[in-house]
């Protein structure tokens, strides 16, 4: 009776901090939406988007795989053996190759196009559907070609969009952000560490995962639709994740 108590506690703390940290990140496409706020084009863009672009930089191919490594070494200090953190680590892998492939496959079925396309086809002769219809490094060629008679235009927001002309439902890049948070989360629960080091780690990675999201909105890749679906998919994910571990022998006896 009491092992059943322990193992009930377990999993309703675990789905509570998981989904207060998934509800802080809905606020972001909430908040969106009671301000009535849209992506404005570029003559709205600030100094400040500027430095978005480096944070959405962190989540975007190729550099995402370097990310992951620095984080994956970030949870050395907070695991107590080396045997359980190559486990973590294998574990963060399998989070990261199963939602970047879920979310390839909906962008797939769904194929919405981006804010910035829709401005761009609103804003010359190319339509959507003629976008999304051409390979993707024709793409590039439109959106540069676009961008290179507006020299209002940020160097590096063309770049960006150049490289970004896939479609937007779900959001990769707000997965991504999302996952790697509620597996700090998750694993600092499991390994029930409460130091400074821990709460630094999780701090430090909900501020990341917050300005991710923000920065999908203001460089004008996503709708908050698409952050706020793609954070539940992340956290439906996770939440079962963390409840297979949770009865894992090799956690079990930290969590007690």
């Amino acid at each position: 009776m009491i092992e059943y108590l322990l193992c009930y506690l377990r999993k309703l703390v675990m789905f509570i901090r998981l989904s207060l940290y998934t509800l802080l990140l809905c606020l972001v496409p909430f908040f969106a939406w009671i301000f009535q706020w849209q992506w404005q084009g570029v003559e709205a863009l600030n100094s400040f988007d500027h430095f978005l672009y480096w944070v959405t930089e962190t989540g975007s191919s190729p550099y995402a795989i370097i990310t992951c490594g620095l984080f994956a070494l970030l949870f050395l200090p907070v695991i107590p053996s080396r045997k359980q953190w190559i486990l973590a680590v294998s574990v963060m892998a399998f989070s990261v190759a199963l939602t970047q492939g879920l979310k390839s496959v909906l962008k797939t079925t769904f194929a919405e196009p981006r804010p910035y396309v829709v401005a761009l086809a609103q804003s010359s002769d190319i339509s959507t559907d003629y976008f999304y219809d051409i390979p993707r490094n024709e793409r590039k060629e439109v959106v540069l070609q676009f961008y290179a008679g507006k020299p209002e235009t940020p160097v590096w927001l063309a770049r960006h969009h150049g490289n970004e002309t896939g479609y937007s439902f779900p959001s990769g890049h707000t997965i991504f952000a999302v996952g790697w948070l509620l597996l700090t989360v998750g694993f600092t629960r499991i390994f029930g560490s409460k130091s400074f080091k821990v709460r630094l780690l999780v701090g430090g990675m909900t501020v990341w995962a917050v300005l991710m999201l923000v920065s999908r909105l203001r460089l004008g890749t996503h709708y908050p639709i698409d952050l706020l679906v793609s954070t539940l998919i992340s956290w439906l994910i996770h939440y079962a994740l963390f409840l297979f571990l949770q009865k894992k022998a090799i956690f079990l006896k930290v969590q007690d």
